[in-house]
């Protein structure tokens, strides 16, 4: 029991450090991930690497998927626009698990360059008007480091125990681990959280590739949980941008767990590592926007029509 308490703990810490982290740095950011997001194009890379950038900057996919599907329920995004930068958020959110790997582990970072950034937060947060953004900033970071730490201590006990080792039945149910990972996704509000909760598991040497993948692909469906709920009130758009962010992980999931299957079967019994979790997030996503971003208008449920179908459109 004091185990599971610890790790709810950190997983309270973990969540509101990055909560902390992201409003400080669209605070710096000075409203220009909105303005960038409104400068989107109809050029589907261009839209993809903006999704990216600004993700990858204030930390949080989920803010703004929901921003850009708000964005497209209002018009300011076409939906055209709205869905290749949803592709790219989804790259761009895998930037949190390579930094949670370097509180896991043997590379694990210095507690005591944990501290000072937190002194140094807190003297810039207290003393120092003009910078305190940059002070919350981080306090989120030592929050979201401390979260993890905590997450990490509680997980080696946790996983010597009867019930967590009763989860070893999804190694052989893999579409059942999926369900799993999208579930705790779906319930955390969060694929940093849940991402980084797998990665305190997996630094204990106990949870395998054949578990460890298919809860990450799991956890990437999940994740849609947030917009899909930030599009119940919203208009149309809203709600096809947001079906378009699920059938983008659906579908990439669908491709990419059977040739996970095929051709990773001399990895499934192997323990997966912080870094490969954070490397298996990042390949699912990468690898499914190379494959769907082209298909970005059907994902959409908009399929253009051909040349001479617009004339006899317009003519009618």
């Amino acid at each position: 029991m004091d185990c599971l308490c610890t790790m709810l703990g950190g997983v309270v810490l973990f969540l509101f450090g990055m909560t902390l982290l992201s409003d400080h740095l669209r605070e710096l950011g000075g409203g220009r991930a909105e303005r960038l997001l409104r400068r989107a194009t109809n050029s589907r890379w261009r839209g993809a690497a903006l999704g990216f950038a600004v993700t990858a900057v204030v930390q949080s996919s989920s803010a703004v998927t929901v921003l850009a599907v708000s964005l497209a329920d209002v018009g300011i995004l076409s939906l055209r626009q709205t869905v290749p930068v949803l592709i790219g958020s989804n790259v761009g959110t895998t930037a949190t698990a390579w930094l949670l790997c370097l509180r896991t582990g043997p590379g694990a970072i210095a507690p005591m360059l944990t501290v000072a950034v937190a002194c140094i937060g807190l003297l810039l947060y207290l003393l120092i008007p003009t910078r305190r953004a940059w002070g919350g900033l981080l306090l989120g970071l030592f929050l979201l480091l401390s979260g993890m730490e905590q997450m990490s201590a509680a997980a080696a006990p946790l996983a010597r125990t009867e019930a967590f080792r009763s989860l070893t039945v999804l190694a052989d149910r893999p579409v059942l681990a999926v369900l799993a990972g999208a579930a705790v996704t779906g319930v955390l509000q969060s694929s940093s959280a849940a991402i980084g909760l797998l990665q305190a598991f997996s630094s204990t040497g106990t949870i395998p590739w054949g578990i460890g993948v298919p809860l990450v692909l799991g956890g990437n469906i999940g994740t849609c949980v947030t917009v899909l709920l930030a599009a119940i009130g919203g208009g149309k758009n809203a709600k096809r941008a947001a079906l378009a962010h699920l059938r983008f992980n659906l579908l990439g999931t669908a491709v990419l767990l059977p040739l996970w299957l095929g051709f990773g079967r001399p990895l499934l019994e192997l323990p997966i590592t912080p870094v490969g979790i954070a490397a298996v997030h990042t390949g699912f996503n990468l690898i499914s926007a190379a494959l769907l971003l082209p298909l970005s208008d059907h994902l959409a449920g908009f399929v253009p029509l051909p040349a001479g179908n617009r004339n006899q459109a317009k003519r009618v």
